[in-house]
Order: C-alpha cells, then sequence, then structure tokens
C-alpha cells in the first residue's frame, strides 16, 4: 500500500492537525479526545458492513475536517477495510479548498490504500448537498461513490458492493 516515507509524512500531518484542532475550541479537543464521541463528527467502525463510518454532527473547520478525514483513513489501512459510510445530514457545507483537497489528495491517497466504496446520507441543507455532490463528481474511478436521501439506503448499498 503506502511506502514507510509517504506513511511517515502523513502522520507528521496528522500530528499537526492534531495540535491544530485540538487548540482551536473546546469541541476541537473533545474530538481529538475521542473520535467515536464528540460533537463534530464520531468516527467509527461498523463490522457488519464492514467500513469505517463517519457521523457529521455539525459544522467542522478545514483543520476539523482535514482531521477527520486522516482519522478516517487511519481506520481503513489499520482495519484493512475497503468502504466508507458517511451520515453527512448535519454537514451544513464543505469548503472550496477543502473539497478540492478531499479530490485532488485525499481519495487517492484512500483509493492507494485499498478504499473501494464511499456511501453517504445526503446532507439536509443545500450548500452541504452542493459540496458532497461536487466531491462526489471528482472521485476517482476505482472508487464507487454514491449519496442517498436516508442512511439506511446508503448502508445496504455499500453491503452490496463487491470488493
Amino acid at each position: 500500500m503506502t511506502d514507510d516515507a509517504t506513511e511517515a509524512r502523513e502522520k507528521d500531518s496528522l500530528r499537526q492537525l492534531t495540535e491544530v484542532v485540538r487548540t482551536e475550541s473546546s469541541d476541537g479537543a473533545r474530538l481529538v479526545a475521542n473520535l467515536a464521541d464528540n460533537p463534530i463528527c464520531r468516527i467509527t467502525v461498523d463490522a457488519a458492513i464492514p467500513c469505517v463510518v463517519l457521523a457529521w454532527g455539525r459544522y467542522a473547520t478545514s483543520a476539523q475536517f482535514r482531521f477527520v478525514h486522516e482519522s478516517a483513513l487511519q481506520l481503513l489501512r489499520r482495519n484493512a477495510l475497503h468502504r466508507i459510510l458517511g451520515d453527512d445530514t448535519a454537514l451544513a457545507m464543505i469548503g472550496v479548498d477543502d473539497q478540492a483537497w478531499i479530490r485532488e489528495d485525499w481519495m487517492p491517497r484512500a483509493a492507494t490504500e485499498g478504499l473501494k466504496a464511499a456511501a453517504s446520507k445526503y446532507p439536509n441543507g443545500f450548500f452541504g448537498r452542493q459540496s458532497v455532490a461536487n466531491i462526489m463528481s471528482g472521485a476517482p474511478r476505482e472508487i464507487a461513490v454514491r449519496s442517498f436521501e436516508k442512511l439506511d439506503e446508503a448502508r445496504a448499498w455499500l453491503q452490496t458492493v463487491q470488493i
């Protein structure tokens, strides 16, 4: 998958993001302290699918958004997972720079790590929907991506994707 130098750069980047997120707000400190229980985005593993689950609770700063995705990438790698499920219901929007970062930097690295499919529940808000649609339109061909009106639909589709 990744070589040692790439993995070292990613760990250093995550360390730097961790410090920024920890110090920018009390909610950021809670995110860093507990990936599975915080107000920004709960990051867990669902063994039934199996996949990494990102459940957004509210708007995330750029550093928080990138920290969440770098943490998800580590979980994918550590658990040899190939799917992500996103509950984007409360995701208000994603900044243009972060949309480009996901498409041009994070997704290609995730594909290299073995990410094969990503499914999400559409955000409730217009700008969130536009952000997610923009990201998905630029996904690498080797990653199947879909958004759904209901989280159960996203979960069911993700379980059908052949890895």
